[in-house]
């Protein structure tokens, strides 16, 4: 295969902030994503100005924002759950065709004049729905073609597109509104749809791992995806970093129009310079600055020093009105932002196993998305009470206090820890275990019988529990060390899967970080009888 060659040969070359782009699939991928995001930010804008038209009313208009981003707080989940379980690439292929189809039809209604205020909102409800299944899947499919080497300088590239999008998008799309009409941006954005599906088509299909179990169940795929999130501390570092730098982070772009219009008396070309500054910034940070500085700096520095750089640009605003400078400060602004935001993309890449990975990825896209949604409306608040310098001002020193946080939740702990799979014979059954799945839906109980020296009960028990917070992360619904009271060398580990099923997923997918705390525990009580490990499937009642 072309793109697998092409792969082995990058890998002997130094990741540097475009070498990604000399893979063929992720150069025209990266393109093909980057007119899906101009064309989402399109839509945006004639949706807005669409509605104006149709119904002038201050909440009417304001509820195309909330039909558009609505649905990422009702669908995330669902769509991390779908990428993990199924072909990413056939979701996207399928949510492209969806994403064409309902805008073409939105534009033909326009055009001909029969779009309502209603139809409006039910088409951007519905046109929100399939940009959200396309969010979660298009990251980790990306990342896939290239090396692991360039993981870094790829995902940065991926959120410059997104970046890109969001700050020429609305500029193209306000010329063909104004040009011509509504409807040529909505028939527009679909076209976008057929140029990813084009590449898409091209992928090859995802290698499913050789596996006699049937696939998890949508609901039970959303109950691993919570328990991951609630019981693993990377996915913990993950979403306080990244919730609060949105939610502070926010004031920045939310109050950018009012304060262009109302403080800096800018008129709508100024405005766009503005937030073209801050686009500008962004590309040359993530392609031209962060390649360098990441390695030099461990990403926890960058985060760090990027997120105070910020907090600094954000407090200037409030207070410069020479326009030049403005615009400079600005793109040190989108510098700072982007180096911040890709090495967030990098944590969620890295602060999970492949087969839950998607699903972690969606948790945190709608903790980028509900920060900000609610971040605007805080900062929106104050600022109409004391005005925007003053907020500004404290959205500054709001950013800048979430470094405290480090001292918890540092990003470092992504990398002490090891996902890659353990190897099928770590966790083996014996023949005799060897049940029909269909037939084994009950609960699995493991219980495994310790005998140890009493001395050792301290350190014992700080393995056991570390053990048992990396067991459940990945995929065990209850773990729990019981002490015999009358024998302090006596203890019961508890293990539940919600079925055998379960159970036999957990054997194949369990990750070195499993295995290295059990080869500790083996090797603290290699002086100590083997444990006994038994075997249990929970029968169903009998009684009506």
């Amino acid at each position: 295969m072309v793109e697998r060659e092409d792969r082995d040969q990058k890998e002997k070359i130094s990741a540097s902030g475009l070498s990604p782009f000399g893979y063929s699939l992720y150069r025209a991928f990266w393109f093909a994503a980057l007119f899906s995001y101009i064309g989402a930010a399109m839509y945006d804008v004639a949706a807005s100005w669409l509605m104006t038209s149709l119904a002038p009313n201050p909440v009417f208009v304001s509820l195309i924002t909330t039909a558009s981003t609505l649905p990422i707080f009702l669908f995330a989940l669902p769509s991390g759950a779908l990428s993990d379980i199924f072909d990413r690439r056939n979701i996207l292929l399928i949510s492209c065709g969806y994403m064409f189809t309902v805008s073409m039809i939105l534009g033909i209604l326009t055009l001909v004049e029969v779009a309502t205020p209603a139809l409006l909102l039910i088409f951007t409800f519905a046109l929100g729905a399939g940009t959200t299944m396309i969010r979660t899947p298009i990251i980790p499919t990306m990342s896939a073609l290239v090396s692991r080497s360039e993981l870094p300088a790829a995902l940065t590239l991926s959120a410059v597109a997104s970046n890109i999008g969001r700050a020429v998008g609305p500029t193209v799309g306000g010329l063909i509104v104004t040009a011509i009409a509504p409807w040529a941006v909505f028939l527009l954005a679909s076209i976008s749809y057929i140029v990813m599906i084009i590449v898409l088509s091209k992928l090859s299909r995802k290698c499913q791992v050789q596996t006699s179990l049937p696939p998890e169940s949508i609901v039970g795929a959303i109950r691993a995806q919570i328990r991951y999130v609630r019981h693993s501390q990377a996915a913990h570092v993950l979403i306080v970093r990244a919730g609060l730098f949105t939610l502070c982070s926010s004031a920045l772009l939310s109050l950018l129009p009012l304060l262009a219009r109302h403080e800096l008396r800018l008129d709508s070309t100024g405005f766009g310079l503005l937030l073209g500054s801050f686009g500008v910034g962004a590309i040359i940070g993530g392609i031209a600055i962060l390649p360098k500085l990441r390695h030099r700096a461990s990403t926890e520095s960058l985060i760090t020093s990027s997120i105070g750089l910020l907090a600094v640009v954000i407090f200037l605003m409030g207070y410069i009105r020479d326009f030049g400078i403005l615009c400079i400060v600005m793109g040190a602004g989108g510098a700072a932002y982007i180096t911040i935001f890709s090495q967030l993309y990098t944590i969620g890449i890295k602060s999970a196993p492949k087969w839950i990975g998607a699903r972690v990825l969606a948790v945190y896209l709608l903790i980028l998305n509900g920060g900000l949604a609610i971040g605007s409306v805080i900062w929106g608040m104050i600022a109409n009470t004391i005005g925007i310098p003053i907020t500004l001002s404290i959205a500054s020193l709001a950013l800048a206090a979430t470094i405290v946080t480090r001292k918890r939740f540092n990003v470092t702990v992504v990398d002490d820890l090891d996902f890659t799979p353990a190897g099928s014979d770590h966790w083996s059954l014996p023949p005799q275990l060897s049940i029909d799945p269909a037939s084994s839906e009950g609960q699995a109980l493991v219980i495994i019988d310790y005998k140890i020296d009493p001395k050792l009960s301290e350190e014992f028990e700080e393995n056991l529990f570390e053990l048992g917070t990396i067991l459940r992360s990945e995929g065990m619904s209850y773990w729990e060390l019981f002490q015999d009271p009358a024998d302090k060398g006596h203890y019961l580990e508890i293990r539940i899967a919600d079925t055998w099923t379960d159970h036999m997923r957990q054997h194949e997918r369990v990750t070195k970080n499993v295995k290295l705390m059990e080869d500790r525990i083996r090797a603290l009580l290699k002086d100590c009888p083997q444990p006994i490990v038994s075997h249990y499937i929970a029968k169903p009642s009998t009684s009506k």
